[in-house]
């Protein structure tokens, strides 16, 4: 029976990867640097109200760079989110709300990947499935949003229905290279073996290179995004969450090894990197905080720096890059 079904993924995803590579040959995923149209969030529902101070800090700094879309469930939903924000002293300049079906507020994960040629963009929509059922919350609300957003933007929508990836766990340079950790991609589809997702990734998003990080902490629900263990900082560069654990070094290693230059860094490296800008988790002790701050700076020295209290979204366990979704700067649509 398993080797039958082993069998059967084998011809279902050589489907998959037959109907992607035409599209797949001349689109990319534009690194998060790259000029952004907007940023994207779905608004906390009642069981995420933790949540919602920490998003009015992020909307308030997006909102001063970029046009922001907020999605919410209903009408008196919207309407209680404007009331919640204005109250925290943000304003309604640049922000669009939209009134889509949601479940949770995490928009990295269940929200769309772009591609783009250069002249165009489209939306790629992938299994999502709550995080493999980890948090016990719905998702199949969730699981539409690509779909919503590429009827919003009037942008075609390539489906990918068949293989789970969360958005949280791909990060790109740009120029066909990418970060994703082992652990959650083979938890998320199993049977595959490494060569088959590989297969899948690079034909689908335009990448010539996979460099895959390994392990993950047992509490961690997301099975070990990558966000929240490294992130690239422009092409040739990788910034690494200093944690001191074996999974981190070995990412190092290999990254070393691959030509890339690694930097440390003493905090939560799930950022925001917007278009002028970038929010980041504040550590809540000032000292720290100008290390953090002068690091950042460092490493996007064109770039706003934000440090806000986003630990209620930690303690939910993500940060502000899982809790928000770029939407890159292309003009021309297919």
């Amino acid at each position: 029976m398993a080797a039958t079904r082993l069998h059967l993924l084998g011809i279902f995803f050589a489907g998959l990867l037959a109907s992607s590579m035409s599209i797949a040959a001349d689109f990319r995923v534009p690194a998060e640097w790259e000029p952004q149209a907007a940023i994207w969030m779905q608004w906390p529902g009642k069981y995420e109200a933790a949540l919602r101070p920490a998003f009015a800090d992020i909307i308030r700094s997006v909102q001063k760079h970029e046009n922001l879309h907020l999605l919410t469930s209903t009408a008196r939903e919207q309407e209680a989110a404007k009331a919640f924000l204005a109250k925290r002293g943000v304003s309604d300049t640049n922000i669009t709300w939209h009134q889509v079906p949601v479940d949770n507020a995490w928009m990295r994960d269940n929200g769309p990947i772009y591609l783009t040629n250069g002249t165009t963009v489209l939306i790629q929509n992938w299994d999502f499935t709550g995080w493999d059922g980890t948090t016990g919350a719905d998702y199949r609300r969730d699981d539409k949003v690509p779909g919503h957003v590429a009827g919003l933007l009037d942008m075609e929508l390539e489906d990918h229905s068949g293989y789970v990836l969360e958005k949280g766990n791909l990060e790109v340079n740009g120029a066909g290279i990418a970060m994703l950790n082992w652990d959650c991609q083979d938890q998320r589809n199993p049977g595959l073996s490494k060569a088959e997702h590989e297969g899948i990734l690079k034909d689908a998003l335009g990448l010539h290179t996979i460099i895959w990080s390994y392990g993950h902490d047992p509490e961690d629900l997301t099975t070990g995004h990558i966000d929240g263990a490294a992130r690239f900082i422009n092409a040739t560069t990788v910034v690494i969450a200093d944690t001191g654990e074996d999974s981190e070094l070995r990412l190092a290693d290999d990254l070393s090894t691959a030509g890339f230059k690694v930097e440390w860094y003493p905090g939560d490296v799930n950022w925001l990197l917007g278009d002028g800008y970038v929010v980041a988790m504040s550590e809540l002790d000032a000292a720290l905080d100008r290390d953090l701050k002068a690091r950042l700076k460092a490493y996007f020295p064109d770039r706003k720096i934000y440090l806000i209290d986003a630990w209620a979204i930690a303690d939910a366990g993500g940060g502000i890059h899982c809790v928000t979704n770029d939407q890159p700067d292309v003009q021309s649509r297919r």
